[in-house]
């Protein structure tokens, strides 16, 4: 599943549009009722429940969860009543969240979000992208846009051995995406498209002081045509790319899966190496005769909610 995000641009830029929109809608609130704080509350103790349930044997992801249980009580410290009561007490918990790292901000980017359905909802109606990627041929030279949306992609350096290690192919088998060694391994003339950033160098080296329209350059490189539409997507699209070098040796493709997965209700990830995770989908969702319930089944625990 890791290179679906990398097959499908659109779909990330409309799952990370609605995450940004989303946000700013919350963080918005200038005051929260006493409702919303009771909620808040009650919420709050799910996630400190949730932390202490959620186990795994791999020693990195064990060593953040641990983490998380550690500054989750410290951030709580500072949203009790007092906190809430103050003008845009939500905008202040999320810049709080940012002085303990990137795992406790998105959990309380999570947590933050949950109570306010009213708000956000409806944005559920843009997690589907209608459009397709396209390639215009009429445009001018991209060296603008190279510079202004993939500086990122042309820092890498690709004359590092470490920086083409790997690539990803299609196993015969399954017909599934595999991670290979490039310097190791006979199938690297399998491999198939993923080193977007790569591409995008490649484009850049050849567009080196052409000035004419892109026919005419794609004439003559027809070689750079799916890099072309790439940057001509996230010129329009700003998170269409995983901004990543994803056939670098330290390329880590669970972390592109757990994106994904997070995005489809996934939780209580236990990684069982860098390439796949253990997950539980739908994990406190209501049985037949429990869907009084069914709007409330977020961070569950064993206990009751």
């Amino acid at each position: 599943m890791a290179p679906f995000l990398v097959s499908h641009p659109l779909l990330l830029d409309a799952w990370m549009q609605v995450r940004e929109t989303t946000l700013p809608r919350v963080r918005s609130i200038e005051e929260l009722t006493p409702e919303d704080q009771a909620r808040l509350q009650v919420l709050a103790r799910r996630v400190t429940a949730h932390l202490v349930e959620w186990s795994v044997s791999d020693p990195e992801a064990m060593a953040r969860i641990e983490g998380l249980k550690r500054d989750w009580p410290r951030l709580m410290a500072g949203f009790g009543a007092e906190a809430m009561g103050r003008p845009y007490a939500i905008d202040q918990l999320i810049e709080d969240s940012r002085r303990y790292g990137v795992d406790l901000e998105e959990l309380g980017v999570t947590y933050v979000i949950e109570p306010f359905g009213e708000l956000v909802d409806g944005l559920t109606e843009c997690m589907a992208s209608p459009f397709r990627l396209w390639l215009d041929p009429t445009m001018p030279v991209l060296q603008d846009a190279l510079m202004r949306d993939l500086d990122w992609a042309l820092a890498l350096d690709y004359e590092a051995a470490e920086q083409s290690a790997r690539f990803w192919y299609m196993s015969e088998e399954k017909l599934e995406p595999r991670l290979g060694h490039r310097y190791g391994e006979a199938v690297a003339e399998r491999e198939s498209p993923l080193g977007t950033a790569r591409q995008v160098q490649a484009l850049a080296r050849d567009l080196d002081g052409y000035d004419g329209r892109l026919h005419r350059f794609l004439a003559t490189h027809p070689q750079h045509r799916s890099a072309v539409r790439r940057v001509q997507t996230v010129m329009h699209y700003p998170y269409a790319e995983v901004r990543d070098n994803l056939i670098a040796e330290t390329i880590r493709p669970i972390d592109m899966l757990r994106c994904k997965l997070a995005f489809v209700g996934a939780a209580c990830f236990d990684p069982k190496s860098d390439l796949w995770t253990r997950i539980t989908l739908a994990q406190g969702a209501p049985l037949f005769d429990e869907l009084e319930r069914a709007g409330d089944w977020w961070f569950p625990t064993f206990g009751a909610l």
